[in-house]
């Protein structure tokens, strides 16, 4: 689907928890697996829950070079799901993790239909002309002076506040933990490499093989996201055919942290009914 060359294979850092059928959980830019804490005990009930940091993220390793294609961090993730002979697999993602999961989506659908039950698209990027204005800001010729010289817990308050409908959510706890691995060693410049390289190569294809995945569809968006606008999980909801959108009201880019409880019952609707 790209002529992007592979990188070396990598250990992603990942948790486990329970047994089952597999949910993958794939996190935003500038995230991690912490973003999923309230999935653990849920969905850790009937199923194999599985989360884990992006190359470049949380406690995954973060290589001082430029293998940070959006289609490499699929390909880490496609090699996760065939070293662990994972099928039947619900693919969960939220912003970045969605546009991940949408070439994963793809992928699995063409070469591995077994693997692949379900998808969940939370607030996922799908759209070029929507990129989130901090996106486009790490882009810029400004983002690495930026990142490297704003203290990690000062950029991290302030995405937050921007994913978020009601600004004084965010904790302390949620500060700490988005901006301790863009402090360790190699967090700036992946997250500048992931930022830079985040859209397909191959965008316009991409866009016309999502027909293609016939798979249940569940799309759960926040009205209030002012990241990437509710429009654009409309866009998704049209071009896949056995999907369906519902939306989160007084809520923004981030619904499994902003409103855990109702998007944790509607994703579980969601999987029984599909069952």
């Amino acid at each position: 689907m790209s002529n992007v060359q592979p990188s070396t294979p990598i250990n992603l850092y990942k948790e486990v928890h329970g047994s089952g059928d597999p949910i993958l959980c794939l996190h935003g830019l500038g995230a991690s697996l912490f973003t999923w804490r309230h999935f653990t005990a849920p969905f850790s009930q009937n199923n194999k829950l599985i989360t884990v940091d992006f190359r470049g993220a949380g406690k995954s390793p973060k290589p001082n070079d430029n293998h940070y294609a959006i289609e490499e961090h699929a390909n880490d993730i496609y090699n996760l799901i065939l070293a662990e002979n994972l099928t039947r697999i619900t693919l969960i993602g939220n912003s970045f993790g969605g546009a991940v999961s949408l070439l994963l989506a793809i992928r699995l659908t063409e070469q591995a239909p077994a693997r692949f039950s379900k998808l969940v698209l939370i607030d996922s990027g799908g759209d070029k002309k929507r990129l989130p204005l901090h996106l486009k800001l790490l882009q810029s010729i400004l983002g690495g002076p930026i990142l490297y010289l704003s203290p990690s817990k000062l950029a991290a308050k302030m995405v937050l506040r921007v994913c978020y409908y009601d600004k004084k959510k965010p904790t302390k706890e949620q500060v700490a933990a988005y901006a301790a691995p863009i402090a360790s060693p190699g967090g700036c410049h992946a997250l500048l490499q992931t930022a830079k390289q985040c859209i397909p190569q191959n965008y316009d294809e991409v866009l016309a093989k999502l027909h293609t995945v016939t798979v249940p569809t569940f799309i759960l968006w926040g009205r209030e996201d002012t990241v990437i606008p509710v429009s654009v999980g409309e866009q998704l909801h049209q071009a896949i055919p056995n999907s369906t959108l519902e939306v989160v009201e007084q809520c923004g880019h981030v619904p499994q942290e902003e409103k855990p409880d109702e998007t944790i019952a509607r994703i579980s609707k969601f999987l029984a009914t599909t069952n």
